[in-house]
């Protein structure tokens, strides 16, 4: 890991307002019909910001923001952590249980949303906050935040227990910016779409602040469609992409998918999950590579990445990672273990009303609660979560393991394995399944491992499904599987 003395303007957004002012011609932002050169947004930032003050937002209050994939929410982001106040993002699709455990942890000055935002209180509308009177006043230049200072609360998923805000400073956001702008291949003249959830962390400290920051383009789309994928690819030529496995799989088995409507499109970043391999060779094939990333809302986006299936990568480079044996010592070579993370893009706190909870250990390591080893060459493969491993007649399964080798049965759309009770072996491997045509048996299964996994690991149980359960960011949920035997 290199040093890491923060330089001056690294407050987030500060990449936008130097484009405004040396390439303010150039274009950042397309939406539908729209587009804004740098120049407009900065302007749109600082009437935002402007209203923000007249609705009482002060330096260090909480705006919660729905973050749904619009302009608007995108200025307000930028408005928000400019006047150096904290933005809550949660996704669109949100409950009201969901957003009073928000709202009961940060106490927000302001909840931004539509009119069918969900919960009690107050929401400021979009046309409130953005009334599109180009004589609106324009805020004077505040101070510039402190890196130390929270920018963004991002909360976890929720899937399991109480939603967790992961407070991202502005030195988080700024160190994953310079992490994936030393690996990934974002130039001046890339065009990158997003069809993603603006609360998505991989927004947030993602793919499109890099591309910002080297003045290139973001598309961004109003939702995630594979036909509305391909079309935006198509109109506005674009290079790469964010991509969640999920939806790299619908698009490589889209009809339009070997038509000359991608021949823009040179490498998709995949987060959130390994791409599957057969996806990555169908993509392969049509000249678009995958690049996968390894990383959590807790290190502000990815901190590695890898373009091969058989690993996540090498750290990048103000990142050390740790694999730690169940003695909470680093593990040897290829030993499977719980990954620890530590840098400068990693949150070491999380925000609760009672105050700031500690992310990180004593030494500033970040106990992820995935399962993982590092090669001899320093390359990180990813296993499985902890809390996820199957206890099997007293033997450890990892799920992502079996998915894996299960990734290439014929007639397969999607896997997902986890154990199930069972009064002999405490649980049994059961596989859940999307089929294709010819539905495969557990025999089909079984006969497919023969020879690649050892017979403990092979599944007992068989569920065929209609769709497996995901969240909004299409983030499978895995804990959601066994109510799927009920059905």
């Amino acid at each position: 890991m290199t040093g890491t003395s923060t330089p001056p303007a690294s407050w987030f957004g500060a990449h936008l307002v130097a484009s405004a002012a040396e390439a303010g011609s150039r274009v950042p932002l397309v939406f539908t019909d729209r587009s804004w050169t740098y120049a407009e947004l900065d302007l749109a930032i600082r009437r935002t910001v402007a209203r923000l003050d007249k609705f009482g937002v002060r330096r260090g209050d909480r705006v919660v923001m729905r973050g749904a994939a619009r302009p608007e929410a995108l200025v307000t982001l930028f408005a928000v952590t400019r006047m150096g106040a904290v933005l809550v993002p949660v996704h669109p699709q949100v409950t009201g249980g969901e957003l009073a455990v928000v709202r009961e942890e940060t106490a927000p000055r302001a909840v931004v949303g539509d009119e069918g935002f969900p919960g009690d209180g107050p929401v400021l509308t979009w046309d409130e906050l953005h009334p599109g009177d180009e004589a609106s006043a324009l805020a004077a230049d505040p101070e510039p935040p402190a890196g130390s200072d929270v920018a963004i609360i991002a909360f976890t998923s929720g899937t399991s227990g109480r939603p967790k805000g992961v407070a991202l400073t502005h030195d988080n956001l700024y160190w994953s910016m310079d992490n994936g702008l030393a690996l990934l291949p974002v130039g001046e003249a890339d065009v990158t779409l997003v069809s993603t959830p603006l609360a998505h962390v991989a927004v947030l400290g993602g793919l499109p602040q890099y591309t910002w920051a080297r003045r290139g383009t973001v598309v961004l789309a109003p939702r995630f469609a594979p036909d509305l994928f391909v079309d935006l690819v198509r109109d506005h030529r674009v290079t790469c992409a964010f991509a969640v496995p999920a939806m790299a799989t619908l698009l490589a088995r889209h009809p339009r998918f070997a038509g000359g409507d991608l021949d823009t499109l040179r490498w998709i970043l995949s987060g959130g999950a390994p791409a599957q391999t057969a996806t990555r060779a169908q993509l392969a094939e049509r000249g678009i590579r995958v690049v996968d990333s390894y990383g959590l809302t807790e290190t502000s986006a990815g901190v590695t990445y890898s373009d091969t299936a058989a690993t996540a990568g090498r750290p990048v480079p103000h990142i050390e990672l740790l694999v730690a044996d169940e003695a909470s010592s680093r593990a040897p070579v290829d030993a499977v273990g719980e990954i620890w993370v530590r840098g400068p893009s990693v949150a070491s706190a999380y925000w609760t009303a009672a105050g700031p909870r500690p992310a990180t250990d004593s030494e500033g390591w970040f106990h992820s609660g995935d399962r993982g080893r590092i090669d001899a060459e320093g390359r990180l493969e990813v296993v499985g979560r902890v809390k996820d491993t199957i206890i099997t007649g007293g033997e450890n399964v990892d799920p992502a393991e079996i998915e894996n080798a299960l990734a290439d049965l014929p007639g397969l759309v999607e896997i997902a394995v986890s154990g199930t009770p069972d009064p002999v072996w405490g649980e049994v491997v059961t596989a859940f399944l999307v089929a294709d045509a010819g539905e495969p048996t557990l025999d089909d299964i079984r006969a497919h491992l023969d020879g690649r996994l050892a017979r403990h690991k092979w599944p007992r149980r068989l569920c065929v499904v209609p769709a497996l359960p995901r969240g909004a960011t299409g983030k499978l949920q895995r804990q959601r599987l066994t109510t799927l035997l009920d059905d």
